[in-house]
């Protein structure tokens, strides 16, 4: 006996796609960007080596690592809806922190939903922001132990500052959070180690078991001039506690160089990337090149900006706050500055075959684009490779994992319950199991509103049903899609065709 047929529901169908949008597989292949790595990224390297240096492993493995990322031919899961047996095929990405768009979106979006869901709590959360002179920019990028260090002076002044405001005093028991984000590119694809701070605005007490918040007013300008004032003076002793800033008299000096001939490679790309010069080529040293628009161009009133005060080339800003209900105002920000480097719809090719990148927002002196070499503009997506075991986002206070209040004010990720019919073995019901982060199905729709926990073409449930990795394997199953393919490409836009009339003549 045949096996009833399903038919898909035609209401749920509509339903589901009309309330999602559907799944179209990313294809890196096809991007500029990938195309000008492709293209001369072997070029580039070899002229690196054409001057007797070689850059550090790390470097190169990120570029050969863009390369594979979200490329069927090096490995993807089979995903199969188990009612039609529609298939889907998910490549693997490159999961790198250094420039590409793909990855940089995955960790920008995972990191801030993270953020929002169960670390910060529903108070007001301001947004410090920290930007160095060029001379630490250089020191930071190429001994991120040290920044460490000065992180820390900069966390203990800042949330005594806080609580200081609230109205409290940290011996009387005032506590609070930061989470510091430590960017390393400004908008024109130059190295800017800066940071980005998201600290709740006011303080917490602790009594009886119970966390209570106390808010804390705006802050002055005249605070924050005495608070940028304090961070440059403890910066400063603590560089010269590290034993990289030389106290000369005369002229103080920063000891960045190392030994290795890699590392002075790697330098020289992040001092051309830091000072907007051009690292490589018969020009290299000139400045990079700009296209400038007059009607682009700020006038003087807007060169002060609310809550921002700068001295000796640091600059510190305090102007943005999300309110304890603005949880969707808190998540853009979140994303905001988690952001990778490089956004895909602001890069263009001119006639000349320069690369183009468009800056968000003109600077001050009407420039609207940067252009660069490919090659140079290799190195500069070089320099702004971090250092591998180098954390990007630190939790400090509160928000440390160790905290002892932290359970107080955190709301960790909710348990996944254990199925009703299970056990530990001996009676007793197991214990709920911990969340684990989101997958790529609930990344895809919280961003992008693309359900695919359902199929587009009947609305059953889909799962992974097998990794494929083994090359032979690979090369097997892509000949056969492509066949596929190639027969439904052929096949009459009209649809299958009725069997030829027989003439009764």
């Amino acid at each position: 006996m045949l096996a009833p047929q399903l038919r898909p529901d035609p209401p749920r169908i509509a339903a589901i796609t009309s309330a999602h949008r559907r799944y179209v597989r990313h294809r890196p292949e096809e991007s500029l960007l990938y195309a000008i790595v492709e293209q001369h990224a072997d070029a580039f390297f070899a002229h690196i080596g054409e001057r007797d240096a070689m850059l550090p492993g790390f470097v190169r493995d990120e570029f050969d690592a863009y390369l594979r990322c979200g490329r069927l031919e090096h490995g993807f899961l089979r995903v199969k809806c188990t009612q039609c047996r529609h298939e889907h095929l998910v490549a693997f990405s490159c999961k790198c922190r250094g420039f590409c768009p793909s990855c940089s979106s995955r960790r920008m979006i995972e990191t801030a939903s993270h953020l929002v869901d169960h670390v910060l709590p529903q108070v007001p959360i301001r947004q410090w922001v920290l930007s160095f002179p060029w001379p630490l920019r250089l020191l930071f990028a190429a001994r991120p132990e040290v920044l460490t260090q000065v992180l820390n002076v900069l966390i203990r002044a800042l949330s005594t500052a806080v609580v200081k405001r609230a109205g409290l005093t940290r011996s009387a028991g005032g506590q609070t959070g930061i989470v510091t984000f430590i960017q390393r590119f400004g908008s024109a694809l130059n190295l800017n180690i800066h940071l980005h701070m998201l600290v709740p605005d006011g303080a917490y007490t602790f009594a009886h078991g119970q966390a209570r918040f106390h808010r804390a007013p705006a802050p002055t300008e005249a605070e924050l001039e005495r608070l940028l004032q304090t961070l440059i003076g403890r910066i400063t002793r603590a560089l010269v506690l590290a034993g990289v800033l030389v106290e000369d008299p005369e002229h103080p000096w920063l000891d960045i160089h190392r030994d290795c001939e890699d590392e002075r490679a790697l330098e020289q790309l992040a001092g051309a990337a830091v000072r907007y010069r051009i690292a490589v080529g018969p020009i290299a040293g000139r400045k990079t090149m700009t296209l400038h628009s007059p009607g682009a161009m700020s006038g003087e009133s807007a060169l002060a900006k609310t809550l921002t005060t700068a001295r000796d080339g640091f600059s510190l800003n305090a102007a943005v706050v999300c309110k304890a209900h603005q949880r969707d105002k808190l998540e853009r920000l979140c994303r905001y500055v988690s952001r990778g480097p490089i956004a895909l719809e602001r890069l263009s090719i001119d006639g000349d075959g320069l690369v183009v990148h468009e800056l968000k927002h003109p600077f001050r002196d009407g420039t609207t684009h940067v252009l660069f070499e490919p090659l140079d503009f290799l190195a500069r997506l070089a320099a702004l490779v971090p250092r591998p075991r180098a954390h990007l986002v630190r939790y400090h206070g509160l928000f440390a994992p160790n905290a002892k209040h932290r359970h107080h004010i955190v709301t960790g990720p909710a348990p996944m319950p254990a199925p009703d019919n299970e056990d530990d073995g001996e009676g007793q019901p197991r214990e709920p199991k911990p969340s684990a982060p989101m997958n790529w199905i609930q990344r895809l729709r919280r961003v992008f509103d693309i359900d695919l926990r359902h199929c587009p073409r009947c609305a059953g449930p889909v799962r992974v049903i097998a990794a494929i990795t083994e090359p032979a394997l690979i090369a097997r199953i892509l000949k056969h899609r492509d066949g596929r393919d190639d027969f439904r490409a052929k096949a009459p836009a009209g649809g299958p065709r009725a069997p030829p009339a027989l003439s009764l003549h």
